[in-house]
């Protein structure tokens, strides 16, 4: 296909050179090149089409949906795609913080920094959490998060993944716990609208508390990623999550989630609303609460 115009679709072939047929005769079109597609009222963006269960598919930056009628297309041209760097990188560092004073002290501090690195083939991702927390000048919390993940791609979504993180929680009891671990991922999108994956690895994790104790066991952990660039234009909302579950007892679970929503400010400067949710079902101790949740409001720096 070269295109659609004035209710037309235009291709050429070997034989019989350039032809073109209304869009009206047309039911299916099955092409791998890349396309621009104008719609009544909406634009999709590097598409390429297929059929599904005798149904018209096309996927496209906006993402994979059904096409009713192909006289609902406009127009179509060729996309013209530039080659990808050989190195790209992508980074944030978001920023939330409340000093308040007068019946009660309270200030708090929370920095996230994260950078994704492409390389042909190959993406790591490096992350750092800090949080301080006191209130009328005594500490009620210090904590340090710092991981990496590296991804294999051996196709366009699968990939082989390993990970390591490193963390310390004083008020949680948690004087130390470090993981390492291998196993597989996949991308299912990543687009200029969408980014999607998901991994699991099992992992050999050790923990040490300041009560003493020290744990250590082999775990699967399960992690999801996923982000909606809603317009184009620096609004988001995203979605993380972790699952790490003992291979030697079934209680010994917890789940991690941040989901949240940013909107431009200006520039590279945007705002940042999320809801954390951790819970751990074995806490160090029993009386250190299993469910953690935090409401923020930040200022969030990309690069």
């Amino acid at each position: 296909m070269v295109g659609i115009d004035d209710g037309k679709v235009s291709w050429t072939s070997a034989i019989l050179g350039d032809l073109q047929i209304e869009l009206r005769h047309v039911d299916f079109i099955e092409s791998g090149d890349h396309f621009d597609l104008k719609l009544t009222g909406e634009e999709l963006h590097n598409c390429w089409m297929f059929v599904k269960l005798d149904e018209q598919h096309l996927h496209c930056d906006e993402g994979v949906r059904p096409l009713l009628d192909w006289k609902l297309v406009v127009g179509a041209g060729e996309t013209l795609m530039d080659p990808q760097p050989l190195l790209q990188q992508k980074g944030l560092v978001a920023l939330a913080l409340e000093d308040s004073s007068g019946n009660s002290d309270i200030t708090k501090y929370d920095v996230n920094a994260r950078s994704e690195f492409r390389l042909l083939d190959s993406r790591h991702t490096l992350a750092l959490r800090y949080q301080d927390e006191s209130a009328d000048g005594e500490k009620t919390r210090e904590s340090w998060l710092g991981s990496y993940q590296y991804d294999q791609f051996f196709t366009d979504q699968w990939f082989v993944t390993g990970n390591g993180f490193y963390e310390t929680d004083e008020f949680r009891e948690l004087d130390e716990r470090y993981s390492v671990g291998m196993g597989m991922g996949y991308q299912f999108l990543e687009t200029v609208y969408f980014d999607l994956l998901g991994k699991g690895t099992v992992n050999y994790v050790n923990e040490d508390f300041a009560t003493g104790e020290s744990r250590s066991r082999p775990a699967f952990l399960w992690n999801l990623d996923f982000a909606w660039r809603i317009d184009g234009g620096g609004v988001e909302m995203f979605h993380r999550h972790a699952l790490l579950q003992s291979f030697e007892e079934g209680t010994d679970y917890e789940v991690n989630t941040i989901t949240g929503f940013k909107y431009p400010i200006s520039g590279q400067l945007s705002s940042v609303v999320q809801l954390e949710y951790n819970y751990d079902n074995l806490p160090a101790e029993q009386a250190i609460e299993k469910v953690d949740r935090k409401w923020s409001v930040g200022v969030n720096y990309a690069f």
